[in-house]
């Protein structure tokens, strides 16, 4: 259940969200809920969801790049994060920012669901266009 209110906090849980998700036809990359968008909810400023990477996820041939910022935060498992200046393990705790323009892209390595939370620098993720399109 959702708690709304135009002059105070916003609380927003997975189970008030759409499971979203880009796939090919090898598979899932990765499944997401947008908790925090303009188009959705009344908040603005920023958008931020959680994304889930699962174990057997397919990797994506390159990574894919957009304007805004972006912070990504692990909360669950480890992983690779991908960009143009090369790899990065990743761990649940660690805090990465992407700064506009970057490609980039994560993958799970670990023997769990690579979960993060995701946030971008703008109102609404119909905001955030992909470069390449993704799936």
């Amino acid at each position: 259940m959702s708690e709304k209110s135009a002059d105070g906090p916003l609380v927003r849980r997975i189970e008030d969200s759409d499971e979203e998700n880009w796939s090919n036809n090898d598979g899932l990359i990765v499944r997401w809920w947008t908790l925090l968008s303009k188009d959705r909810t009344p908040s603005s400023g920023l958008t931020a969801g959680i994304a889930e990477i699962p174990v057997d996820a397919v990797a994506p041939e390159r990574g894919h790049s957009h304007d805004q910022n972006e912070i990504y935060f692990i909360l669950e498992g480890e992983g690779t994060l991908h960009t143009k200046t090369g790899k990065k393990h990743v761990i649940k705790g660690d805090a990465i920012f992407l700064p506009g323009g970057e490609e980039h892209h994560i993958t799970n390595t670990g023997l769990e669901t690579l979960k993060l939370l995701y946030v971008f620098d703008t109102d609404s993720f119909d905001d955030v266009e992909y470069v390449p399109p993704c799936p």
